[in-house]
């Protein structure tokens, strides 16, 4: 009797455990849905929107510029390939 009463106890923790867990998980929707609901209900709301997409917009590009070779512009290397061209044929 005593191993049931050991497995039961052990049953019974690992309920209150996910219990409390799930009732944590709740509190914590809770607060963001206020916290969200109080974003919304601002009047600067476009602004907030257009500023955080200026942000992020400027940080892709700190990390683009960091990964990646900037791209060259395609008339820029037209004209140098024209130039160069131009160049062959005057025979320089």
């Amino acid at each position: 009797m005593a191993e049931q009463d050991r497995v039961g106890s052990a049953a019974r923790d690992a309920v209150r455990l996910l219990a409390g867990l799930a009732d944590l998980g709740l509190e914590a929707a809770e607060g963001a849905v206020r916290r969200a609901r109080g974003v919304l209900g601002r009047s600067d709301l476009p602004e907030m929107a257009a500023d955080l997409h200026r942000e992020v917009k400027e940080h892709g590009d700190v990390v683009l510029d960091r990964v990646a070779p900037p791209a060259q512009a395609h008339m820029e290397a037209v004209a140098r390939r024209a130039a160069a061209a131009r160049e062959n044929a005057s025979g320089g």
